[in-house]
């Protein structure tokens, strides 16, 4: 068993800037200016020659709203509300591409959201057929092309359009699958759904599946937790992502729809 030390686990029991990008928030503020960004892009054509590159595209929507959720995002049922965002997002591929040498290889691809699954085929591929002319991407699968996938939104239709666009990897958000829990956070996900995305990937010949986990949600327990994580070794994910809970309903509205009592002490996270 693994000792930990009780005053520290105490001292940082508390909320801090999110680590899972590059630089995190805190490192961006007013004073960076476009022509700092232009400079700083232009210098990374710089050896090694040609040095590859890598590419994030944000889809910021959803049809429902998980509770716990930081990222940046848009719910709505209206899928036509894409087409101006990717209107926008062209625009902005045009414009980004102009920095680049156009001999840098795109080794990494990454869609995140929000869901991308929320994007239709013809929006997907529009997407991909935009990135291509503006970006040199990988036509041998031997790339990192990776997308988030919400296992309640994607169909098997869904992941094989994927595969052909070129993606081989597979994120699916999955967070907890007790059923309370799954109540507390507004996030219905069954079992099921999850297995399903997973074996249709498989079949599909992706090469990774990724599932992602929160801990410290609403009466989430040691022992209820323990049972999800029997769940997604039965699954044999390729890999884990856990991630945990900060509940910052003054900066997120929607996490003021969750009962802060309802949440673990600090000793049953770090004991979960």
């Amino acid at each position: 068993m693994p000792h930990f030390d009780q005053q520290l686990i105490e001292r940082y029991d508390q909320a801090g800037p999110r680590y899972t990008s590059y630089p995190p928030a805190t490192e961006f503020h007013t004073d960076i200016s476009d022509l700092d960004f232009r400079s700083w892009a232009k210098r990374s054509n710089e050896n090694p020659i040609p040095r590859p590159l890598s590419l994030y595209f944000h889809i910021p929507f959803c049809s429902s709203i998980c509770y716990y959720c930081a990222c940046n995002k848009i719910i709505t049922k209206d899928h036509s509300k894409a087409d101006a965002y990717l209107e926008d997002l062209f625009h902005e591929i045009e414009l980004r591409s102009e920095l680049f040498d156009v001999d840098r290889l795109v080794q990494q691809l990454h869609w995140g959201g929000g869901t991308p699954g929320f994007l239709s085929h013809d929006q997907m591929q529009a997407l991909m057929d935009k990135t291509r002319q503006h970006f040199k991407l990988r036509s041998d699968d031997e790339g990192d092309y990776s997308i988030e996938l919400d296992p309640r939104v994607i169909k098997e239709q869904g992941i094989a359009h994927l595969r052909k666009l070129g993606f081989n990897r597979l994120s699916l958000g999955v967070q907890d699958f007790n059923p309370d829990v799954q109540r507390a956070i507004n996030r219905i996900q069954s079992i099921e759904q999850t297995r399903d995305a997973i074996e249709h990937a498989r079949d599909l010949g992706f090469k990774s599946v990724n599932i992602d986990l929160i801990y410290g949600l609403p009466l989430q327990t040691s022992e209820s937790f323990k049972n999800t994580l029997d769940t997604i070794i039965e699954l044999d994910p390729d890999r884990i992502a856990m991630y945990n809970y900060a509940h910052l309903p003054h900066r997120f509205p929607p996490q003021r729809r969750i009962n802060a009592d309802e949440l673990p002490s600090p000793d049953m996270r770090l004991a979960i």
